[in-house]
């Protein structure tokens, strides 16, 4: 990516089908009745679609919606049972460690900026 007025580039990270892929399985879960109740971490206004058709396919089940810390959706919040806010504090309190071991010894490593 480029400054429009500068010109200076720059490498821009952009996340590619996530809210798909969640959505995907959330509805396959719905059907597979894996779930009463399913806790979404997002505040992705694409998860509306989904989480609304949910609610109308199968009444009984239940969906909250955790926001990550500083972000929110009026719409999701009003598609989901609940929806509840995820803290800082909370959420710093539910990281692995800096290392986790795998069963095969193979060592997955948290990346410096997410500490």
């Amino acid at each position: 990516m480029a400054c429009r007025n500068c010109g200076q580039g720059w490498h821009a990270f952009e996340e590619k089908m996530t809210d798909v892929n969640i959505a995907t399985e959330l509805l396959v879960d719905s059907f597979q009745k894996r779930f009463d109740t399913a806790l979404l971490i997002s505040a992705d206004s694409d998860l509306i679609g989904p989480v609304s058709r949910i609610k109308e396919i199968f009444p009984h089940k239940r969906i909250i919606v955790f926001f990550p810390p500083s972000r929110s959706s009026a719409n999701l919040k009003a598609a989901a049972n609940v929806q509840l806010s995820l803290g800082h504090g909370l959420l710093a309190k539910s990281q692995f460690p800096d290392t986790v071991t795998k069963p095969d010894g193979f060592i997955l490593k948290r990346p410096a900026q997410w500490k």
